[in-house]
């Protein structure tokens, strides 16, 4: 079974999202094409890059991954193909893919050029459903594509937590759909800054975390819990309540002077 993912910007108010698929469907009618989201917001890429990079593994390899968020984000927008761990990547050269997937040993190829003026925004995900069928029999480098290196304005990385001896201080990635909030940090990582030591994290109005839970129901409702979620991020949720607006956590913008951090202290 061949599978084809969309994650747009498009919301849910009109036909972008039904249209997107219907296009796709006509130029691949034997693949399964599934929605990750049409919810992401352009203006966040870091919250983008972070729902493709937790959500890609779960599928099948093979599975092309078509990114519809930012598109105009250029006089004239391309369009670019990536290939990672056995699955494709069309979006827009905006930065996500690096975002999400990382700039080391990034191959990428240009695929298209919204050059013509008459050409409209169907084009672009006429040419995308088209590259995704061409994929399931070619490789990125027979398609006749050529390969090229990221400018180095494109060349983004997820914001990093700030380290020291006895403290990690993290960004938000991402608000679930339920207040939960995800915070720049692995459980990997976590484990090796924390090196068997006691850990507390100050929260506004709550005090202070001491443990980590396996899932929300270990707590008692209006609770703050503390856990890796399933693409093993670090996680602050509230059983019974949004934890982002109770605590007044914000997600990590680039443009932003100020933006919510959550420190770790070690000890």
């Amino acid at each position: 079974m061949r599978i084809i993912t969309i994650l747009s910007d498009f919301g849910l108010k009109d036909a972008s999202a039904a249209i997107a698929k219907s296009i796709i469907f006509r130029n691949n009618p034997d693949a399964t094409v599934l929605e990750v989201t049409h919810l992401a917001d352009s203006n966040y890429l870091t919250d983008v890059a972070y729902l493709i990079a937790s959500s890609y593994q779960e599928f099948p390899k093979g599975t092309c991954h078509i990114i519809y968020v930012g598109v105009y984000h250029a006089p004239t927008p391309s369009l670019v193909l990536c290939e990672k761990n056995g699955h494709y990547f069309l979006a827009p050269n905006n930065g996500v893919l690096p975002l999400a997937l990382g700039i080391e040993n990034l191959s990428l190829w240009q695929c298209y050029e919204w050059e013509d003026p008459y050409k409209t925004f169907n084009d672009w995900q006429e040419q995308c459903a088209i590259i995704a069928r061409d994929l399931s029999t070619k490789k990125p480098e027979e398609l006749g594509f050529n390969s090229f290196s990221l400018d180095p304005i494109k060349q983004k990385k997820m914001p990093a937590a700030v380290v020291a001896d006895n403290w990690v201080d993290c960004q938000i990635l991402h608000v679930a759909h339920n207040g939960n909030v995800v915070l720049n940090i692995q459980r990997d990582y976590f484990e090796s800054l924390r090196n068997n030591r006691a850990f507390r994290i100050d929260l506004k109005g709550v005090g202070g975390i001491h443990s980590l839970n396996r899932h929300i129901g270990q707590v008692n409702e209006g609770e703050v819990v503390c856990r890796f979620n399933k693409a093993d991020f670090l996680e602050i949720a509230i059983n019974g309540a949004a934890a982002a607006e109770l605590l007044g956590l914000n997600i990590y913008a680039e443009r932003q002077q100020f933006y919510s951090s959550v420190k770790i202290f070690f000890t």
